[in-house]
């Protein structure tokens, strides 16, 4: 157990919350991994509480807008993994890395927004060419559109 984690535990436990100054003494990396711990021991309110400080210190923090995405997809909030992962993507710039595209399509698709992951998926697909997942994304997309249900011969009539 980190001593981020234990801090966490044993001021929830005396009703307080670890405020941003103390929270300020641990780096990205370090709250990121106590956020996944947290995660883990199904704490997902302290979790969500520790990734809403974490955003507050580290805004352009890789890991923190990282975790803070899969957490918010964890918990099928998809407005705010949707946020996350656009703020990752511009954060990383022309090193958006595939597994953050991939999320970043797949969130669409949850949102039923195939058209916007479809966008994305082209664009992740020129910036990775190699990336099978991603054109895995795409090409199942591009089914999904190219799929027309035929008219029936009533519906024609009218």
């Amino acid at each position: 157990m980190n001593p981020l984690y234990q801090s966490l535990l044993s001021q929830t436990a005396s009703g307080q919350m670890l405020n941003v100054r103390e929270l300020s003494q641990f780096s990205a990396a370090e709250i990121r991994q106590t956020m996944a711990d947290l995660v883990a021991a199904d704490r997902m309110d302290l979790a969500s509480a520790l990734a809403a400080a974490g955003q507050s210190l580290y805004p352009e923090s890789e890991d923190i807008l990282a975790i803070s995405a899969l957490l918010a997809e964890v918990q099928q909030d998809w407005n705010s993994a949707q946020e996350l992962l656009f703020k990752l993507v511009e954060v990383q710039g022309d090193a958006a890395t595939p597994v953050t595209l991939r999320h970043l399509i797949r969130v669409q698709r949850c949102q039923c927004e195939p058209a916007k992951a479809m966008q994305v998926a082209q664009k992740a697909v020129a910036m990775h060419p190699q990336d099978a997942a991603l054109q895995e994304e795409l090409a199942s997309l591009q089914e999904l559109f190219s799929e027309e249900l035929p008219l029936d011969a009533s519906s024609q009539m009218h």
